[in-house]
């Protein structure tokens, strides 16, 4: 209680109800423990008064007998359910008591919304900053709905057409209605000026508050994303996985390591392949004014090659990339540290690899001229990848002798044509032919499983190199949210509002997995993530709702449970105001 509250025992608790008249009656109980049946129940009910409108209660005479405390003033229904003075209700709900001129409504839309999600997507996207930077780039109303939409796709991910529905069930701070030709509207209003600015922001807020010290890691990596429209200029059959009878898009995103946020995201023609196009992104960076000096960019084996990493070196980039086991050189490595790659003295037991460092010389072409310099080529052997894969081609291969050796077995044909080659027909002394597995060629497939190489200008320490690359795992879950909770997979719109869906569709996909790595940073044995799912933390917090409390224009929250507390808590969240307005 209060110093304002005027219930002075604290046994009594107080509930409304209304009735077909429509008329309010306030009720006073009090509960007592069951040592049996080990719960609460309800010992003693008194009729308290009838609740006017304007939030004022007019109590019984009878109940003013028994309790005169509450004859000393006037009192109102307060946010917690209990009667307070006109004092602390103004606390809650500013302005003089009583209804105030409400904006009309849909008619469908409900008194009691879900308030636990939405409210927790939102307040995480505002301490991020993300509205603040959205109204540098955008005005205001704008930079509104499009968090909004982001928002929206991030807690249903339904379409667009379904964005007022599912405004009107949950509470969301300052949302207006948005029909679908206000929605087309407010995309289109993105350009790629608007895309640059507002990620540059992002970027350089990150720079400000990592400070000196280690650079920030960056990923990035591409997807496909496929297209029902004719009319978006980038879209173009290419090597599409899924779909491959839709047109694509190829989509980049370059992502925080560390909390997984999107700093920013590149289009470009469907047809185009990934490593062609690394320097373009680089460039666009660039252009748009992001400082890449405090940056080391981790990059996967897709855009791996000479000119990439001499393009690199170039633009002074810090880099940690895979490597593709294609250059002969550095298959000819391999041979040379074989036996390095087999001592226990290069063996890391927690990443289970042995590691071989060696140098590389290169140049750099600046302003002052050619400058050589070396390269740090981390040589990886995991020596469980070998094994694992020597023990599928035997069991394979000694499958299919068997069935070849039985005349009356069938070799399945795909088993044949994935692994027929190694099986070999021999003639033995007495003529019969038969079937043996071909040890040679098992042995050849592998001679390079299990083997990796990351190339780098920033990392000397191989170890160190390989944990940074394994991190990339953060954009790979980047892609996961981006494709499968937020839905945004396929695009269905036209040219003009095509960036603005991406983009929106980004930031939702950015906000969620900061809440993800929030919620596993914080994770313990005592408030762990609901199944280790974000998706099952979601569908807990929905079931924290608000009510609309029409004497005062505003929204009461519900009680908050422990576990909806902890839920928060997972999410670096407090409690929602009692009272939203």
């Amino acid at each position: 209680m209060t110093k304002n509250s005027v219930s002075t025992d604290s046994r009594w608790h107080f509930t409304a109800q209304t009735n077909k008249k429509g008329y309010t009656y306030v009720t006073a109980y009090t509960t007592q423990w069951d040592p049996i049946r080990k719960r609460s129940h309800v010992s003693a009910r008194v009729y308290a008064g009838r609740l006017f409108e304007d939030g004022h209660i007019a109590f019984s005479k009878g109940f003013l007998e028994k309790f005169p405390q509450y004859a000393q003033t006037s009192f109102f229904w307060g946010p917690d359910k209990q009667p307070v003075t006109r004092e602390e209700y103004l606390t809650h709900f500013p302005g003089k008591p009583g209804p105030k001129p409400e904006v009309p409504e849909d008619t469908e839309e409900s008194d009691i919304r879900e308030l636990g999600l939405s409210w927790a997507a939102e307040q995480s996207a505002l301490n991020a900053g993300f509205l603040e930077d959205l109204q540098e780039v955008f005005d205001k109303e704008t930079a509104l709905h499009l968090l909004h939409l982001a928002l929206f796709r991030l807690c249903d991910g339904g379409a667009m057409s379904g964005y007022d529905d599912w405004r009107q069930s949950v509470y969301l701070r300052h949302a207006k209605p948005l029909s679908d030709k206000r929605i087309s509207e407010v995309l289109s209003t993105v350009t790629q000026k608007d895309w640059d600015r507002f990620f540059k922001r992002r970027h350089d807020a990150k720079t400000q508050a990592h400070g000196i010290g280690a650079p920030l890691q960056y990923a990035l990596d591409n997807t496909s994303i496929s297209t029902y429209s004719d009319s978006i200029e980038e879209a173009a059959y290419g090597n599409a996985k899924q779909n491959p009878g839709l047109k694509q898009i190829n989509f980049t995103v370059v992502c925080d390591q560390n909390n997984g946020e999107i700093v920013y995201a590149h289009t470009y023609e469907g047809s185009v392949n990934d490593v062609t196009e690394l320097s373009n992104i680089l460039y666009r960076m660039q252009d748009a004014g992001f400082d890449l000096s405090r940056v080391v960019l981790v990059t996967d084996r897709g855009y791996a090659s000479l000119f990439n990493v001499q393009k690199m070196l170039n633009m002074q980039m810090r880099f940690v990339q895979g490597v593709r086991l294609v250059e002969d050189s550095v298959k000819a490595l391999f041979e040379r540290y074989e036996s390095a790659l087999h001592s226990v003295s290069f063996f890391d037991a927690a990443l289970k690899v042995y590691a071989r460092t060696v140098t590389e010389p290169w140049y750099e072409d600046g302003s002052a001229g050619r400058i050589g310099i070396n390269l740090n080529l981390h040589l990886y052997r995991f020596p469980h990848i070998r094994e694992d894969r020597i023990l599928m081609l035997s069991a394979c291969a000694d499958e299919i002798v068997k069935l070849k050796n039985d005349a009356g077995k069938h070799v399945d044909t795909e088993l044949w044509n994935k692994y027929g080659r190694f099986v070999m027909q021999i003639t033995r002394e007495d003529g019969k032919k038969i079937w043996i597995r071909d040890n040679a060629a098992i042995e050849k497939a592998v001679r390079h499983a299990g083997c990796f190489v990351i190339r780098s200008n920033e990392i000397r320490d191989p170890f160190e190199a390989l944990r940074c690359y394994n991190k990339r795992t953060t954009v790979e879950l980047d892609f996961n949210q981006f494709k499968n909770q937020i839905n945004a997979d396929r695009l269905r719109c036209m040219q003009s509002s095509y960036l603005g869906k991406l983009f929106v569709n980004t930031l939702a996909t950015s906000i969620r997995l900061m809440m993800l790595k929030t919620a596993q940073g914080k994770a313990c044995s005592s408030n762990a993530i609901p199944n280790d799912s974000l998706d099952s933390l979601f569908r807990k917090l929905r079931t924290l709702r608000a009510e609309k409390r029409h004497n005062a224009n505003a929204w009461v929250c519900r009680t908050v449970t422990k576990k909806q507390r902890d839920l928060l808590a997972l999410l670096g969240l407090g409690l929602p105001p009692k009272v939203l307005h």
